[in-house]
């Protein structure tokens, strides 16, 4: 199963079961993520890693004819120009859970995966990745990558409010214990 999730620079509608051309034309070879155009698509064992960018996750079909390229990231993203978007999912702390028990990371990924999972109020899935990811070895990298993650999140207005500060500092907290 695929599912996908539009770059949020894209302000666009998107139609369920009617083919979505893209605005821009694929180029893999970019310099700038924001220049590949197309549409990121992924797979179940990665989405996990794109909850930041939304609470609804759809299935995808790829229109006879239309390929999907593979980018150069080690997580599982591909494009593709023309989609099907079908089956909507709410995505809710359970969904997320779900999502990350199926999920093949790189391990850096899950710290910025359990950051989105907090800012987005997925904290049991936010608190699974900790305790299943985070150990002495890798903490302070763990708290490295949260802040960050967190800081560019906040930058790019994808944090907005108090609660999602207070969780992304729960976080934190528990992170910290772990030094």
């Amino acid at each position: 199963m695929i599912y996908a999730d539009k770059k949020y620079e894209e302000q666009e509608q998107f139609v369920l079961n009617k083919t979505i051309v893209a605005n821009k034309k694929i180029n893999l070879d970019a310099d700038d993520r924001n220049e590949i155009g197309g549409f990121y698509i992924s797979s179940a064992e990665y989405i996990f890693r794109w909850l930041i960018r939304g609470d609804t996750l759809c299935e995808v079909k790829i229109p006879d004819g239309e390929k999907i390229y593979k980018t150069t990231s080690n997580n599982g993203i591909f494009v593709a120009n023309k989609i099907i978007l079908t089956n909507p999912q709410k995505v809710d702390d359970v969904l997320a859970m779900k999502l990350y028990k199926n999920s093949r990371l790189p391990e850096i990924s899950y710290f910025y995966a359990m950051t989105a999972c907090a800012i987005r109020g997925y904290m049991k899935t936010a608190m699974k990745v900790v305790e299943d990811k985070v150990n002495k070895e890798n903490v302070n990298i763990a708290i490295h990558e949260c802040e960050k993650f967190y800081n560019l999140r906040k930058a790019e207005y994808l944090v907005t409010s108090k609660e999602e500060e207070e969780r992304v500092n729960e976080l934190l907290q528990k992170l910290k214990s772990y030094c």
